[in-house]
């Protein structure tokens, strides 16, 4: 009878999944004689389903877990396979073959410092699969390049960029942009790895200047019986010019990732900024000129009379100074998710910034080939204080190609992601930002990638207004200011090899 009633539970368990077996109560000699069973006759999702069920009536016994452990990394569930085969381990950590599954388990979950605390290396492993344990041993060296176009190169509102009075105007546009990375990863220690990269940033920027001013203008001299009369006109005369330039940003990111014994990873980060660029400033005065109004003829005398004209004069300065992002960030994986929190410190642009915030991914396949990471962060910057959000998805859409698509929405400016490796410290406003990217793989060690991002910016456009104040009736010149839309759009290229 209780023969028949095992087959009839692994029918069950195979062709109906868990509520089939949810609905009855099993005791642990049939548990243990179920999973052992299934498992020898490699019915991986029998020994899942029925393993779920003890786990729910509180039988927990190690061959369970090693049972389920490598049922899921058979099934390539490799994060649920990994919860199970450190439970394993917990009650027994002598077994070479546990150990070596649940090694594989880490590596093939990027979990590379999870991977050098269960080793060492066991016999069964798949060669070529073992990362290097070595202190000091090169990780991995990754290089990337790319170049920006903005729409942003020329105003398109040159016509109105002083605005409805006429007074005076500026924008200062990015235009096209280069990027360059050369970034590496480094063993420390068996829980401890650490992370260095160098960027290169090169921004060409063009500053638009418009103004206004009321010139004299000689148009006719008439002749008479006594003499000569000069007649002027005294039209406004808009005058349009532009300076371009090079904003050049050298950059020195090193972040740490270190193995807590509990499951926790804490990863702190420091990014050092390095920008340079000349100033181009403007002045005006007010010149006075003396203009001929007529001529007698019978003293020979020139009647002349004043008259101011608004002269700019323009000056370049270099400048350049050094911003710091220091961030926090610490995670730890649950079954098919990892949790995280994060934090920052930055001084940008003359400004200090704070950011908090969390994030969730999800495996649902158990392992790489389909990811969701959703992301949480506040800013607050003096009184400024906005709500950042964050939404990637990646997927295995071939076996040597890997791809993602990502979407931010928020003001980033002055902000930083991924722990502040990327600082968003230009001047402009960011709305959102999104892209894709794809990663080919060429072989154990060497991987292609290439990376497409859209981002809409704003750009800010300043000019005056003539006010008058009602009680003394003076009038005077506001600064105002208005930002407008514009797109850029990155192409980046990059190559890694993993040792």
């Amino acid at each position: 009878m209780k023969k028949n009633l095992g087959f009839f539970l692994i029918l069950l368990a195979s062709l109906c999944g868990t509520s089939s077996v949810a609905a009855t109560r099993l005791d642990f000699a049939t548990i243990d004689r179920l999973t052992y069973r299934c498992f020898q006759e490699e019915k991986w999702d029998s020994v899942i389903v029925v393993g779920k069920q003890a786990l729910r009536q509180d039988i927990d016994y190690y061959y369970l877990r090693v049972r389920m452990g490598i049922s899921y990394f058979k099934k390539s569930d490799y994060f649920p396979a990994a919860t199970h085969l450190k439970k394993a381990r917990q009650f027994n950590s002598s077994d070479p073959i546990v150990a070596n599954y649940l090694y594989l388990a880490y590596l093939y979950t990027n979990r590379s410092e999870e991977a050098r605390v269960t080793g060492p290396l066991n016999p069964g492993l798949k060669p070529g699969d073992e990362p290097g344990d070595e202190p000091g041993g090169l990780e991995e060296i990754h290089a990337e390049g790319g170049y920006m176009v903005s729409s942003d190169r020329a105003p398109a509102n040159l016509a109105t960029l002083m605005g409805s009075d006429s007074l005076y105007g500026e924008q200062d546009l990015y235009g096209n942009s280069s990027y360059s990375n050369l970034s590496v990863k480094l063993r420390i220690a068996k829980r401890v790895s650490l992370s260095a990269a160098f960027n290169y940033l090169d921004f060409a920027k063009t500053k638009y200047i418009q103004y206004c001013s009321i010139e004299d203008q000689l148009q006719t001299i008439a002749d008479s019986s006594w003499g000569k009369f000069y007649h002027y006109t005294f039209p406004k005369v808009i005058h349009d010019t532009s300076f371009t330039y090079h904003v050049t940003q050298f950059e020195g990111h090193i972040g740490a990732t270190v193995l807590l014994p509990w499951g926790l990873k804490v990863m702190p980060a420091f990014h050092f900024i390095h920008v340079s660029y000349p100033v181009v400033s403007s002045a005006y005065k007010l010149q006075r000129v003396t203009d001929t109004g007529y001529f007698t003829a019978y003293d020979s005398n020139y009647v002349t009379f004043p008259f101011d004209r608004v002269v700019y004069s323009y000056s370049r300065s270099d400048t350049s100074f050094n911003n710091y992002v220091a961030a926090l960030q610490v995670t730890k994986d649950l079954g098919m998710f990892n949790i995280g929190v994060h934090g920052s410190w930055s001084n940008l642009n003359n400004k200090t910034q704070k950011q908090a915030g969390a994030s969730l991914t999800w495996y649902p396949l158990g392992n790489l080939n389909l990811y969701e990471t959703t992301t949480a962060t506040g800013f607050f910057q003096g009184t400024v204080q906005r709500l950042l959000l964050s939404q990637v998805i990646g997927a295995k859409i071939t076996p040597w190609m890997w791809g993602e698509a990502n979407f931010y929405y928020g003001d980033y400016t002055n902000a930083n992601i991924f722990n502040g490796s990327i600082v968003y410290n230009n001047s402009d406003m960011i709305d959102y930002r999104g892209g894709a990217s794809l990663v080919f793989q060429a072989g154990k060690h060497l991987s292609f990638s290439i990376i497409y991002q859209y981002s809409r910016r704003e750009s800010q456009q300043i000019y005056y207004i003539k006010t008058q104040d009602p009680d003394t009736h003076l009038v005077n010149e506001v600064k105002q200011t208005t930002n407008n839309p514009y797109n850029t759009n990155t192409l980046i290229g990059g190559i890694t090899w993993k040792f």
